[in-house]
């Protein structure tokens, strides 16, 4: 080593070459994403119009109904917006910023106990993990989740009474990103904090009553002021029978996830061309789920090196605190996530990222102190396990299978020369699948709605994920001339136009920011009005227009537009460049009268 190159200096480069990786990955071309998830994307544009509107996470502009999300990644996208501009660009940013750094944070969490090479090679593969790609470049809130749960390890695993009530906070405001999907976390902080602390029996006891405090205030505190503000000065509380944030953490967000509710099973209005697409990811819950080659391949290209990390333990390891929270934390999401037989998608995985990539870079190192024969044995697993995922994604002759292949020849030759640098060779050669995986997440994004990683998509090929989830569709009212037309034909009227759904208006909003009314909500079934009030609301001239595909399942809403409303001529609100996309019909509620 020379005199210039420190430890310190080379760390230091490391990390700096992983961070900018790292960056690289989730702001490349990161302007192509569109505006990802529209639904949240017009949330973010009506934020920008009142801060009541951004306080209670409103859909729309007019605050008629919210979003089915907590608030709190959304408030970071709106900032962003209104520094930088709205933009797709500008409420992805703070996204691939989180990515970022949970891969800072992870170095620093298990470089802490296990060293430098341990540290660097876990950010390294949460880096690459190609989920976390993925979600990072969407405005989807689990990049937010992530970094909330990791600032919350970091405090728990220092073992004091404080840190606990910090940690608690830390996962509270996880709460108010994703509502209960923080809360599987929770075991994991608690083991970690409790397996580092030296306190007694009733200090511990008393310090997890006030964290136990501070994580219900914190996580309830903005749910129970919306439930408490009264209805008519807030939006309705989207994807809800009963109009209340609390049954939104308790139903939608909680057990729609283990059993589907049937109205969740159509296809999004303003997406799917045809009926019978699927719309979530129909990989059969059970033990085994995670193991299927669709999933793994979003996040457990390395689980074999994970599984050493965590079992192959040293005398000195014990039950260090890290690797059981580590530990936990897989298991705990591991569990739920292969229960889950409800409402499920891929890029859910980017929180099981962080505890395979933190687990992976300790099994990394583990078996590199212990010589060139458990090397071997690694890299064997390693191959094996990704000949398995690769083969059954991209065929069995696939050439893509010549990576884990140079890892079985670099295990040989360990074996035989009885050396460790052919076993280095070997671990950088299983790092290029998963890196092509991620770079997918790039080039061929598939359904920027539902964020995944698909080499297949990539290369053209059937990834068995349908059409749907595996390519974007136009939005049905991302029409300048219809957002220009509702624009000058909605004199005073609260709202610019009406729809049976939230896609169905998201990508007006997003381009026009024109106030528009969500009649059922996101499924369009939620009890939001009756067709009394919407046709006093008509007769008081809140609402004179409304949007409905010209193929839709009747409804008794439907069917009251069509009866009591006149269909306008489509030279007058539809572009000629939206030609052969599924049609559109706008009526006129009030025809003949003047504005």
């Amino acid at each position: 080593m020379t005199a210039g190159l420190t430890p310190k200096r080379l760390e230091a480069a490391c990390l700096g070459a992983v961070l900018v990786l790292a960056a690289a990955l989730r702001l490349w071309r990161l302007e192509a994403n569109g505006f990802g998830t529209e639904y949240y994307a017009a949330g973010i544009r009506s934020a920008l119009q009142g801060g009541a509107l951004m306080f209670y996470n409103s859909f729309d502009p007019a605050g008629f109904i919210s979003l089915d999300k907590p608030p709190v990644a959304f408030w970071i996208q709106a900032a962003s917006a209104a520094l930088l501009g709205f933009s797709g660009w500008s409420i992805h940013l703070p996204q691939a910023l989180a990515g970022v750094a949970s891969v800072a944070l992870l170095y620093r969490l298990v470089r802490r106990p296990f060293g430098r090479a341990a540290g660097t090679i876990a950010a390294l593969l949460l880096a690459i993990t190609p989920v976390a790609i993925a979600i990072d470049r969407s405005n989807n809130t689990d990049s937010w989740l992530v970094l909330f749960l990791l600032l919350a390890a970091q405090a728990a695993l220092r073992g004091r009474g404080l840190s606990l009530v910090l940690a608690m906070a830390l996962l509270g405001v996880a709460f108010n990103v994703k509502m209960l999907a923080a809360l599987v976390c929770g075991p994991a902080l608690l083991a970690g904090w409790w397996l580092a602390g030296t306190l007694d029996l009733r200090q511990r006891l008393a310090w997890m009553t006030a964290a136990g405090v501070t994580l219900v205030v914190v996580s309830l505190s903005w749910p129970v002021a919306f439930d408490l503000t009264p209805k008519d000065k807030r939006p309705y509380a989207g994807s809800t029978q009963g109009n209340s944030m609390l049954e939104l953490v308790i139903v939608h967000n909680g057990l729609d996830r283990f059993v589907r509710p049937r109205t969740a099973q159509a296809p999004p209005l303003t997406q799917a061309p045809q009926q019978g697409y699927q719309a979530y990811d129909a990989v059969p819950a059970g033990p085994w789920r995670l193991a299927m080659p669709r999933l793994a391949a979003q996040f457990a290209w390395l689980l074999p090196l994970a599984a050493i990390g965590l079992f192959v333990l040293r005398r000195r390891d014990g039950l260090a605190p890290s690797l059981v929270l580590w530990g936990v934390w897989l298991l705990a999401y591991g569990i739920v996530f292969s229960a889950a037989g409800g409402i499920f998608h891929v890029y859910y995985l980017s929180a099981l990222a962080p505890p395979v990539a933190a687990l992976a870079g300790i099994g990394a190192v583990k078996l590199w102190r212990r010589g060139p024969r458990w090397l071997a044995a690694g890299l064997i697993l390693g191959a094996a396990w990704q000949i398995y995922i690769a083969g059954a994604a991209l065929g069995w002759t696939s050439v893509w299978l010549g990576f884990p292949i140079v890892a079985l020849a670099a295990a040989a030759a360990a074996l035989w020369r009885d050396k460790r640098p052919p076993a280095a060779i070997g671990g950088a050669a299983l790092l290029l699948l998963p890196l092509a995986w991620a770079l997918s997440a790039i080039f061929s994004p598939g359904n920027l709605t539902l964020p995944s990683a698909s080499l297949p998509r990539w290369l053209g090929l059937d990834d068995g994920r349908g059409p749907l989830l595996s390519r974007s569709y136009p939005s049905l009212s991302a029409d300048p001339k219809l957002h220009a037309f509702l624009a000058d034909h909605r004199g005073t009227a609260r709202f610019a136009v009406a729809a049976p759904t939230t896609q169905l208006l998201a990508p007006l909003i997003v381009r026009s920011g024109l106030p528009a009314m969500a009649v059922g909500g996101f499924f369009g079934n939620e009890p939001i009005l009756t067709l009394d009030a919407f046709d006093a609301m008509v007769r008081r001239g809140e609402v004179r227009y409304v949007l409905l595909p010209a193929r839709v399942r009747a409804t008794d809403f439907t069917r009251w537009v069509r009866a009591n409303g006149k269909p306008v001529d489509e030279a007058e609100w539809r572009s000629e460049s939206l030609e052969g996309r599924r049609p559109l019909v706008l009526y006129d509620l009030r025809p003949g009268q003047s504005l």
